[in-house]
């Protein structure tokens, strides 16, 4: 509880510091923006909370009849297509820079202000969410989890959530002219997303190899 107070603490901290960064002429491009780093950092506490509890997690009882499945089929396909996407995730978080200076000062240049930079700190913690996500399942996954099922699902609705909320705000939000492109990208993204949801999470469900292979529960 003290963790939590902490870091609500820490967060208004960073709101002010971000208000009066605002009201600066800030004439340098380079660098890094520390308080995206601290914000990150404290995100990142409160992830790792939140891992601790769902793995503690287990079914209401054992689905065993005797020991789980070994991984195969297209569990291994699922298991290798989370680990790309683990891959991706980083790979695209990395070349966003969303540390650094030089990638958001020219938003501001364009015509963005507070509002921009929400959205962008916005969708910075979202891929943090993400990425985490992914690397939780991947772990689950690999230890057959009784809980990694119904994790799959609730992730993939997030990413879905999520995902149409970016959508919403970015229409609903005036951007300047460059970056209106951003909102063609991420409808695309959206209904891709989509039909891979279908697809993963109706095998998930309907699966009995799946219900045979993810049956241990914590320790």
């Amino acid at each position: 509880m003290r963790r939590i107070i902490i870091l609500i603490l820490f967060l208004q901290i960073y709101l002010l510091s971000l208000a009066n960064n605002e009201v600066q002429v800030t004439t340098s491009l380079s660098g890094i923006y520390w308080n995206h780093v601290w914000l990150s950092f404290f995100f990142g506490v409160l992830l790792t909370m939140l891992f601790r509890y769902l793995n503690q997690r287990s079914m209401p009882a054992d689905q065993r009849s005797d020991a789980g499945l070994p991984l195969r089929g297209w569990i291994i396909l699922l298991g290798v297509t989370l680990v790309i996407q683990f891959a991706i995730q980083g790979y695209a978080f990395w070349n966003s820079n969303f540390y650094l200076k030089s990638a958001w000062y020219p938003w501001e240049a364009a015509g963005g202000g507070m509002k921009l930079h929400l959205l962008f700190i916005l969708e910075m913690l979202m891929t943090l969410f993400a990425i985490a996500g992914t690397g939780a399942l991947i772990y689950w996954f690999f230890g057959r989890r009784d809980i990694f099922p119904s994790m799959f699902i609730y992730y993939v609705g997030y990413l879905l959530l999520t995902q149409f909320i970016l959508l919403i705000v970015y229409h609903i939000t005036d951007l300047p002219a460059d970056l209106l492109s951003v909102r063609h990208v991420i409808l695309k993204q959206f209904f891709r997303m989509m039909v891979c949801a279908m697809i993963w999470v109706g095998f998930v469900i309907k699966s009995e190899d799946v219900k045979q292979t993810f049956v241990y529960p914590h320790g």
